[in-house]
């Protein structure tokens, strides 16, 4: 039924005709057919190899239907369907803007027929065991979130796709509309959906960290910041303006990096701690990039050739956008730079220098002769250089937050004035970078930063000073234009427009000071010590760790660990360390493997299996998050209180990372208050009505 689905929507988008009477009905297969895969989750229908593949009977409810996107075939299925509902509302347009996306979501289709997300479990797999069920690190109220966010803001940002083509091609003025309404629903989820998977990093010991480069992290920064250069042009795109070429190739690159990020997703070629539910549907994801941007450089070039002495002219515009434009659109392909860099070194076969593996000598001081082997592998191979990126992406920070300072101030006060405070602040920010401030001074060595990082931080102060200089002049714009035009109504555009540069900056201030002013605390417990014996933590408080005699049940695993703070008069306990009923965690080899567990994600990933997952105990308030990390041990495992071996436990503490989801909802509320530009206004949609729309909106 998924192959008919798809050949039919196929032939819709050949045949215009059919598109009407045909879309609804593929688009109502394919969502009873993602209504059916959760039914059989929901019941746990074993005998179907997808819900044996991924799910349990111990999960509760919540963790059977996430499992709908918690494989491949199923994350599949479900993009497939999200792309057919952005199909649907564009039906009625010509060219491409009309069939470019059934297309795409024909080839989901197809897709995940050949996966075949309802095949019948091997009868030997029965005879097993009941099911392998979920992964531990899947395992999380934020599994709900994350994972749909970023499938639903992958296929809106598909969505412009053929529009795109079209204004290549024969300047389409469809683009007009369908751009803006995708690219910023496309990224304002995605917003949502990388803070969310922020929230979880920092709960699972295969990050232990708001961001580090991850290949998937990576993936989707791309498809962030092409999507920020897009709607910064967004409402000053036309047919004859001077970017009536550029926004176009940039929705085809995001388009393209959607299915590049899931191929990656996919992937085995790169160390990821994201590689939890299969790699089949890879190369169907790099094949559809391909085809996109072999479309786009056809286009592109027929295009040009066929542009005309009207189209050649270059229509007024605002250099402050176009500078975030190439700011934004810079920083994208950066990254993807560094991706590709990354492939491209594994594939050579070049090894990995020893600053990007900082642990590995002190691992095989320990490591037995028949770990080596494995151990080296898992090291080797390569991942992004996020020390490398980050030292290239920090002077585009800086510089998008001078420009978009001086284009907000410009129009708040007189030109010279704004210029002349604009060149003040680059003045003070080469300062800064050159002798260091806020980050700079709180740093002192007692976090877990990389002296790659710690090399930076003055251009890191630099950064965050030019962010609150955009900040500080968007405000000031929005109040004066509130003020000069006397109308509420204002607001929703200038104080949309303000939310969302402010919460960009009170977000990145967040982040910077959680990841740089970090503290770390390694409290060594001797043998034979009692389990009631409380031992000095940071802040002046005192920890206790014990078995967990209870074992309470968290979807699915139990508790181990019992963890006590008292701060004073006052104790918080709560549970960390989690092991489900298939087995025991790696076997316990002395404090040194307990620490590069923990501190290492590289490691981590290496020694972890799918039934273990180590999981903290955190002391969350706005001044920062405490976080307690409980190794696995013999100590705690088998309650054995005379254990001969060192047990370690790991205190963290993140100042200031309130304020990163502070500022990620500031944006978001920003997103959503601004006007929606570019909306369809009527079914007989023309591409001269396109024109006439984005010149008016202009």
């Amino acid at each position: 039924m998924l192959w008919a689905v798809a050949a039919l929507i196929a032939l819709g988008a050949l045949r215009p005709g059919l598109r009407l009477p045909g879309w609804p009905l593929a688009l109502g297969v394919l969502c009873g057919a993602c209504l059916a895969l959760a039914l059989h989750l929901m019941a746990d229908h074993f005998q179907l190899r997808y819900a044996w593949l991924y799910s349990s009977a111990a999960l509760p409810a919540y963790l059977k239907f996430s499992n709908l996107w918690g494989g491949d075939e199923g994350t599949v299925l479900l993009l497939a369907t999200f792309c057919m509902v952005a199909a649907l509302s564009g039906r009625t347009l010509d060219g491409w803007a009309g069939r470019g996306m059934a297309l795409i979501a024909a080839w989901y289709a197809a897709t995940a027929a050949w996966l075949g997300p309802f095949s019948a479990t091997p009868g030997e797999w029965l005879a097993h065991q009941p099911s392998q069920g979920m992964n531990a690190h899947l395992q999380t109220f934020w599994m709900s979130f994350h994972a749909p966010l970023i499938l639903c803001a992958y296929a809106w940002a598909l969505a412009p796709a053929g529009a795109a083509l079209g204004a290549l091609g024969q300047g389409s003025g469809a683009y007009a509309w369908i751009m803006p309404r995708y690219s910023r629903r496309a990224w304002l989820v995605l917003t949502a959906g990388i803070g969310a998977g922020m929230a979880w990093a920092m709960e699972d010991f295969t990050f232990g960290q708001l961001w580090h480069w991850d290949p998937v992290q990576t993936s989707a920064f791309v498809i962030w910041a092409l999507l920020g250069a897009v709607l910064h042009g967004a409402r000053r795109w036309r047919a004859d303006g001077a970017n009536r070429r550029l926004l176009p190739v940039l929705s085809l690159l995001a388009a393209a990096m959607a299915c590049v990020a899931m191929a990656v997703t996919r992937s085995t070629v790169l160390a990821s701690s994201h590689r939890y539910i299969g790699t089949t549907s890879w190369l169907s994801h790099l094949a559809l990039a391909l085809i996109l941007l072999l479309l786009a450089a056809f286009y592109l070039l027929a295009g040009r050739r066929a542009q005309t002495e009207a189209g050649r002219r270059r229509g007024t515009s605002d250099w402050t956008l176009d500078v975030a434009i190439y700011l934004f659109a810079g920083s994208g392909l950066l990254a993807l730079g560094a991706l590709v860099q990354a492939h491209l070194y594994e594939w050579l076969g070049l090894e990995r220098p020893s600053e990007l593996k900082p642990f590995f000598e002190t691992l095989t001081a320990w490591a037995t002769t028949e770990e080596m082997a494995s151990l080296r592998r898992a090291f080797d191979q390569w991942d992004v250089n996020g020390y490398g990126l980050a030292h290239w992406l920090l002077p585009l920070l800086g510089v998008l937050g001078l420009i978009g300072g001086y284009s907000f101030l410009r129009r708040g006060v007189r030109p010279r004035l704004a210029l002349l405070a604009t060149l003040a602040m680059v003045g003070v920010m080469l300062w800064i970078g050159w002798r260091g401030g806020w980050l700079s001074r709180g740093y002192n060595g007692e976090g877990m930063l990389s002296q790659s990082v710690v090399a930076v931080l003055p251009w890191l102060d630099a950064a965050l000073l030019g962010g609150a200089f955009l900040m500080g002049c968007c405000l000031l714009w929005g109040a004066l234009s509130l003020w000069r035009s006397r109308r509420l109504g204002n607001l929703r555009y200038s104080g949309g427009v303000a939310l969302v540069h402010g919460g960009a900056v009170i977000a990145l201030v967040g982040g910077l000071a959680a990841t740089a002013l970090n503290t770390y605390q390694q409290v060594s417990i001797a043998p034979g010590t009692s389990f009631e014996q409380w031992h000095p933590v940071i802040g002046g408080m005192q920890l206790r760790v014990s078995p967990d005699s209870n074992r309470p049940d968290f979807s699915g695993y139990h508790a181990l660990a019992k963890v006590e703070l008292r701060d004073g008069e006052r104790t918080l306990a709560g549970h960390a360390l989690f092991q489900d009923s298939r087995g025991n965690p790696p076997a316990y080899q002395g404090p040194v493997r307990q620490l590069c567990e923990i501190l290492d994600y590289h490691y981590a990933r290496f020694a972890s299996d799918r039934g273990y997952v180590l999981h903290p105990f955190i002391v969350r308030g706005w001044s920062g998050d405490l976080q307690v990390w409980v190794p696995a041990s013999a100590r705690l495992l088998l309650k054995q209180q005379d254990d001969d071996i060192e047990s370690v436990v790991v205190i963290r503490r993140y100042p200031f990372l309130s304020l990163v989801w502070v500022g990620l909802l500031t944006m978001l509320f920003g997103a959503l208050l601004l006007p929606a530009g570019g909306a369809l206004k009527k079914r007989g949609h023309t591409a001269s009505d396109g024109v006439a729309e984005a010149v008016s909106q202009s």
